[in-house]
């Protein structure tokens, strides 16, 4: 970034109460899911051209690092922001790195979004593993049945040791298809496998996954039985990997709605809590469900509470 753009970044940005010092943490420490959360959270309805040049950054930055999956629609986002901040006044030069860095990393993620669509089953019998693996994951989004068949034939294809992780992620992509009967066997096995060999490690995050689905379609089924079996798995692999069940955001905000939704309030205060001690920050509505978690709690433990 040139100096005119880092000087667009700088605070004070005029957040309300302490915000503006938790904004700057959160951009010093490079925390680019908070800095995001927090500025969707306090935006006001006109922001400011400098906010708005902050917010296309944060964004960008979050899908490059993190997200990486949404790094198509984060760079289209931050594009758009990036000209309602030039409408407003910020000069073109002043962003143009940004503009170009942006605008390079989205023609090139393009390039492999529409190679991906272009990846079959059949074409990926010849192709090299990396480029049905590459091509699964981007399509697991928009077409997560055939990138279930892409991970499962990545499974026959990898070393052994690793086709366990493949099978995981044929699991995930048939549950996002509505397949869930097919989902399940994998998801099982995804949870019930030892995550900490060298081969599996670095992929253990799977186990949050498969937990989260697996209890997602036993809610789903009415099966008390088997949500009680796989809550009580999820937590012990969970602390066998010293990585508490759930420590995913997204797999962590799914669960606390669902065991609202069920009633649950010693779960859901539990699943509150794991979410409090990952994060800095909580967006208004997820503080919301938080509070709403231990209320519940609180009533179902009656008097004594």
């Amino acid at each position: 970034m040139t100096t005119s753009a880092e000087h667009l970044l700088a605070g004070p940005w005029g957040l309300p109460g302490n915000l503006d010092a938790e904004l700057a943490r959160a951009l010093e420490q490079e925390d680019y899911g908070t800095a995001l959360a927090l500025l969707r959270d306090t935006l006001p309805p006109e922001p400011s051209p400098r906010l708005l040049v902050l917010l296309a950054f944060v964004r960008f930055q979050d899908a490059l690092e993190v997200m990486v999956t949404e790094l198509v629609p984060a760079c289209q986002e931050a594009l758009a922001l990036l000209e309602r901040a030039s409408e407003a006044g910020v000069p073109v030069e002043a962003v143009a790195p940004l503009r170009e860095e942006v605008e390079r990393v989205l023609a090139e993620e393009t390039v492999r979004e529409l190679a991906a669509e272009r990846m079959t089953p059949e074409r990926a019998e010849g192709a090299p593993l990396e480029e049905v693996l590459e091509a699964a994951s981007r399509l697991r989004a928009t077409h997560p049945a055939r990138a279930a068949e892409l991970f499962l034939l990545a499974a026959r294809q990898d070393d052994p040791e690793r086709a366990p992780i493949h099978r995981a992620d044929a699991g995930i992509a048939l549950h996002q298809a509505g397949r869930t009967a097919e989902a399940r066997p994998l998801l099982e096995a995804a949870l019930a496998l030892d995550w900490r060999t060298p081969a599996l490690w670095q992929d253990s995050l799977h186990v949050d996954w498969a937990g989260t689905l697996l209890l997602e379609q036993a809610h789903a089924a009415r099966d008390a039985q088997a949500f009680d079996t796989f809550w009580a798995q999820a937590l012990a692999q969970g602390r066998q990997l010293h990585r508490p069940f759930p420590s995913n955001w997204l797999n962590q905000e799914r669960l606390l709605t669902l065991l609202i939704a069920r009633g649950d309030g010693p779960r859901a205060t539990y699943v509150a809590t794991r979410i409090e001690a990952s994060r800095h920050y909580l967006p208004r509505a997820l503080a919301a469900q938080v509070a709403e978690a231990r209320t519940l709690a609180r009533r179902q433990a009656g008097p004594q509470a």
